[in-house]
């Protein structure tokens, strides 16, 4: 396994460990108080995506099935490549109130030994416990000056030598364009039912370039085999039940003979494919799946494989 990549293995509030990869997505998770700062979250996400960096919060995200803590803050402040604060009082009455849930993303941000951009409004003070970090004081009128500065040095100290630890949605998208696939508009109720039945285990719906057969994308190279293999045996239980109640949907008159035989062709038709981050886990993967009945075609690919294909790629072009 590459030698860079380094996995959260000991999860805070006790569950079982994620192992989200450290550092691996190119983003920057702002904690923020959802009051406080609707002028500097607008300037911060504006200054990160021009520098090709993804702002990640918690705010405005759902987290199904999951528990919100871990897929909404933790998870993200793991991942980002750099971390802000925007450290900002709460005013209730005459007096500033610091914004617990914002500190506490500020105190995980530094138990995870993450680079981190504090601010706060130059007319406020700070929590004696972070009184002593050094903090950038700011107003309105020179925050978008003092913020892109910090961004800029940000990028440069954060700057991986190596790829990231799994591929960029750019990189992905030609990867699957040389396997004939595209990711499915869902433009119609059916392609938006099909993409609800893979979005809870956090597959993606891909469609060939005819549009006549659909796969399920998990790019899961954050999440360890036995994580994802469980995903894929949750998708494969979900499928093979859906496709065995539609004689009673037919019935109950909630279909058609004719649409419940179209919709059993494409899930019988349906691909999955796999990516994650090494061949270790792919072998895994592809262990236990050979050892476990499927009803569906499923392809592994490793970040390897995907680096692999590109270059040829380019030296056919070349």
């Amino acid at each position: 396994m590459d030698k860079t990549i380094r996995r959260n293995e000991i999860c805070i509030i006790g569950l079982p460990r994620c192992d989200f990869v450290f550092s691996s997505t190119r983003s920057c998770f702002i904690g923020y108080g959802f009051e406080e700062s609707p002028l500097e979250m607008t300037i911060l996400r504006r200054l990160l995506q021009d520098r090709g960096i993804q702002p990640a919060e918690a705010g405005g995200t759902l987290a199904p099935a999951q528990n919100a803590f871990c897929s909404k803050i933790c998870s993200k402040i793991i991942a980002a490549q750099f971390c802000a604060v925007l450290l900002n009082n709460e005013q209730r009455g005459n007096a500033e109130i610091p914004n617990a849930n914002v500190n506490m993303e500020y105190g995980l941000m530094l138990g995870f030994n993450k680079y981190v951009i504090p601010f706060q409004r130059s007319s406020q003070k700070l929590p004696f416990n972070v009184a002593g970090l050094d903090t950038i004081k700011y107003s309105d009128r020179d925050f978008e000056r003092l913020a892109g500065s910090a961004v800029d040095q940000a990028v440069k100290e954060t700057q991986q030598d190596t790829p990231p630890a799994y591929p960029p949605d750019q990189v992905l998208e030609v990867f699957l364009l040389t396997r004939k696939a595209l990711i499915t508009p869902l433009n119609t109720e059916g392609d938006r039912s099909l993409y609800q039945i893979g979005s809870p285990l956090g597959f993606a719906l891909l469609n060939d370039f005819a549009g006549m057969h659909y796969i399920f994308l998990g790019n899961f190279c954050p999440l360890r085999p036995e994580v994802v293999l469980s995903r894929l045996g949750l998708l494969n239980e979900i499928l093979d039940d859906r496709r065995a109640t539609l004689p009673e949907r037919v019935k109950a008159g909630i279909g058609t003979p004719k649409q419940a035989g179209v919709l059993e062709k494409i899930l019988r038709e349906l691909q999955i494919w796999i990516v994650v981050t090494s061949n270790e886990d792919k072998a895994t993967i592809q262990a236990s799946v050979r050892e476990s009945i499927h009803s569906y075609t499923t392809e592994v690919f490793s970040i390897e494989d995907i680096r692999g294909v590109l270059e040829k790629l380019v030296q056919q072009r070349a």
